[in-house]
């Protein structure tokens, strides 16, 4: 470890114990370099005093230098084996540098010497949990609960838990009793209304629901979710805040979530590519409306010469922006970013993402001036039970249904040619089937 000897702090004007609290203060100002002048010195002349690299780590954590905060930490364990709060910081540090069964046993350390240690144990959950080692993450969250039932975010914590097993009704119970004593935080409405969902229990979560609007009148995800479980003044589509937030959010877990609904649409997008275009065509120029963490990038990119994606949902880009299929990536509504252009798309696909429009005629009219001349549009949609009037319905789920007369009218009337529409089944819904349409269109 390397410490920099330029510093306006004297080491000789205080004590140790006085600099390390100045520095803790301004670690919690967010006053990094400033800290980092003061562990300097302090390290420099106090080399093996765990509370001193303990906090050295912290703080470079904190810069990214997570090989730093690492072997700092670990250094202060090593001197100081009883060290509860270095044992749970470097577990913390272990599971963000992607080394999560190292942070497993550092929390368990840290209870090992610790045993009322409420976060370790919140934290040994989480990190569980994510491991999907789920019977262990909820006696872990159980045991936090034990230490510390007045903290809300174990029972959130504990409820996501129980959600990911199917075990709902725990699930709500954890997810009121956070919203208990903490009666102002919309994600925790958010999760109780879903599992009320997942258990059909709808009625049941409109009184959370109105309650969770009159804290936040104008919440996005509340808003929709009121029109969604009612069917009351749907709008014709999903609001651009609702889509973002609910995407944003939904970034991290996205590909995985999916995997376990069985996620039919890229997979039916790509087949009729292949049908369309053959196994070595290039040269287009492909827009993937909707693309989301880029699922449809990997088998976009052997036919453009151009790939871009738009999306609403700026992590959901990033995710894609990893991926590196794509030569532009663009945060924008799909809508407003299709209508910028003319004649300039080969191809236009859209992979369960116009689920969130009811009315779908101004996409379509924006698809046909974008494409070009025998250029196609592939989409899916999911299909609605009965006919409702407007040949399209906004489903407690939270996303749109549309009829087959629908799509077939809306096409037609806007200057493009239904190819195929073919019932499929894109994916599971709390395990029961969810019916769609596969839809290949091309411009007229």
């Amino acid at each position: 470890m390397s410490h920099s000897e330029e510093t306006d702090f004297r080491i000789e004007e205080v004590t140790p114990e006085l600099a390390l609290s100045g520095a803790i203060r301004l670690l919690q100002a967010d006053r990094l370099d400033d800290a980092e002048r003061i562990l300097d010195v302090l390290l420099d002349n106090y080399p093996n005093i765990p509370e001193f690299l303990h906090f050295y780590g912290i703080l470079a954590h904190r810069k990214g230098r997570d090989h730093v905060a690492i072997e700092s930490i670990e250094k202060a364990v090593a001197l100081a084996p009883g060290y509860a709060d270095a044992h749970n910081n470097l577990g913390n540090i272990y599971n963000k540098a992607g080394l999560p069964e190292k942070a497993v046993a550092a929390y368990r350390r840290a209870i090992e010497v610790s045993s009322g240690n409420a976060a370790a144990y919140n934290n040994l959950g989480t990190v569980l949990k994510d491991l999907d080692r789920l019977e262990e993450a909820a006696q872990a969250f159980a045991k936090a609960i034990e230490l510390m039932p007045e903290y809300a975010g174990f029972y959130h914590n504990y409820g996501n838990v129980f959600r990911k097993q199917g075990k709902f009704g725990e699930a709500a119970e954890a997810f009121r009793k956070a919203i208990n004593l903490r009666p102002y935080r919309s994600e925790d409405y958010e999760n109780l209304c879903h599992v009320l969902y997942l258990q059909g229990l709808i009625e049941e979560a409109l009184p959370t629901l109105r309650q969770w609007l009159e804290h936040d009148p104008t919440n996005p995800l509340a808003v929709h979710r009121l029109h969604s479980y009612t069917g009351s003044c749907a709008p014709a589509r999903a609001s651009d805040d609702y889509v973002r937030m609910t995407f944003d959010s939904f970034a991290d877990s996205f590909d995985d979530v999916l995997k376990a609904l069985d996620y039919r649409a890229p997979g039916l997008v790509k087949e009729s590519i292949a049908t369309l275009y053959g196994p070595d065509s290039g040269g287009l120029e492909v827009l993937d409306a909707g693309c989301g963490t880029g699922l449809c990038g990997e088998f976009l990119r052997p036919y453009a010469e151009r790939l871009v994606g738009v999306d609403l949902s700026a992590n959901m880009l990033e995710k894609a922006r990893a991926r590196r299929r794509y030569d532009d990536l663009i945060e924008a509504e799909l809508t407003d970013f299709i209508g910028r252009h003319t004649d300039r798309f080969d191809l236009i696909v859209s992979a369960d993402t116009l689920v969130y429009f009811g009315d779908l005629r101004e996409v379509f009219d924006r698809v046909a001036k974008a494409l070009q001349r025998d250029g196609y549009f592939i989409f899916t949609v999911e299909a609605a039970d009965q006919g409702p009037p407007t040949g399209y319905q906004l489903n407690p789920h939270g996303r749109y249904s549309h009829t087959e007369e629908y799509l077939r009218h809306g096409l037609t009337s806007t200057g493009l040619i239904a190819h195929r529409i073919e019932p499929q089944m894109l994916r599971y819904e709390a395990g029961v089937p969810v019916d769609g349409f596969l839809v290949v269109a091309t411009r007229s």
